[in-house]
C-alpha cells in the first residue's frame, strides 16, 4: 500500500473512532420459557419465583423484589410467575404475598458506560379484583429523579392497559415499582432500550484524537514529498 493510501486509511479511522456509537435495539422484557427457580432455567408453575436476574444482559441487570410497605423493608428479593387470568396477559411478573401490603419493584442497572431508558409495558388485573382495578405506579432512577407516576389507571380487566413511559437515558439505572397491590395487578411486555454513554455526545478519549491527529499528520507528510519532487 502507498503512503498517500496509509494517510488515507488513518484518517478514516480516526472519524470512525470520533463517530457515536449507535443505539442498540429496543428489548421487551417478557415472562416466556423456562425462567423459574433461583437459577432461572426451571419450568415455571403458578406462583414460582422468576430467575433474580431473568433478562439481564452484559449490558444491563436486571433484579427483582417486593416490598413490604408496612415496614418498607423487602419483603423477597424476586417477584413472582403467573400463567393467566391477568386480564388479556398471559405469563406475567408479580409480587408479594396479599393485595394491601405490598408493592413489586423491577430495577434496571446498566453496566458501567452504558444507559438506559424505559419505554412501556402492559398491565392487567387478576380476575377483576376490587383491588386492582385501578393501579398505581412510579418511574425513578437510582439517584432519586422522579421519572414518571400514575394513579388511578384502570386495568380495565378482562383485557388490560399499556402505559407509555418514554422516559429519557439515565446512566445510574431505573426503578419501576407498582403497587401497594402489586400482587393482583401483573406486569408484562416492559420495553426498554440500552446503549453506549458515548452514542449520548461524551467528547471522545485522547487516543481517539491521537489517532485522527496522526492520519493528517500522514497526508500532510505525504504533500509534502509530492511538492519537493515535482520541485527536483
Amino acid at each position: 500500500m502507498t503512503m498517500r493510501g496509509q494517510a488515507m486509511m488513518a484518517v478514516a479511522a480516526g472519524f470512525l473512532l470520533l463517530a457515536p456509537a449507535p443505539a442498540m435495539a429496543i428489548s421487551t422484557l417478557t415472562f416466556d420459557g423456562n425462567i423459574c427457580d433461583a437459577s432461572g432455567v426451571g419450568a415455571c408453575s403458578n406462583g414460582n419465583q422468576i430467575g433474580a436476574s431473568h433478562g439481564s444482559t452484559a449490558q444491563l441487570a436486571i433484579s427483582y423484589r417486593s416490598i413490604n410497605t408496612t415496614t418498607n423493608a423487602v419483603a423477597t428479593p424476586h417477584l413472582n410467575f403467573w400463567s393467566t387470568g391477568y386480564g388479556n396477559l398471559s405469563r406475567v411478573v408479580y409480587g408479594g404475598s396479599n393485595p394491601t401490603n405490598f408493592r413489586s419493584e423491577i430495577l434496571f442497572a446498566p453496566a458501567s458506560g452504558f444507559e438506559v431508558r424505559l419505554i412501556d409495558f402492559a398491565a392487567g388485573c387478576y380476575l377483576n379484583r376490587a383491588s386492582c382495578r385501578t393501579m398505581r405506579y412510579t418511574v425513578d432512577s437510582f439517584g432519586g429523579t422522579a421519572i414518571a407516576a400514575g394513579t388511578g389507571i384502570g386495568t380495565l380487566h378482562p383485557a388490560s392497559v399499556n402505559i407509555a413511559i418514554n422516559s429519557g437515558w439515565f446512566a445510574d439505572g431505573i426503578k419501576l415499582t407498582w403497587g401497594p397491590d402489586g400482587y393482583d395487578v401483573g406486569l408484562d411486555n416492559i420495553r426498554f432500550d440500552v446503549r453506549p454513554v458515548a452514542s449520548g455526545g461524551v467528547v471522545p478519549e485522547p487516543a481517539s484524537w491521537a489517532m485522527l491527529i496522526a492520519g493528517f499528520g500522514l497526508t500532510g507528510a505525504v504533500s509534502r514529498r509530492r511538492r519537493r519532487s515535482v520541485v527536483a
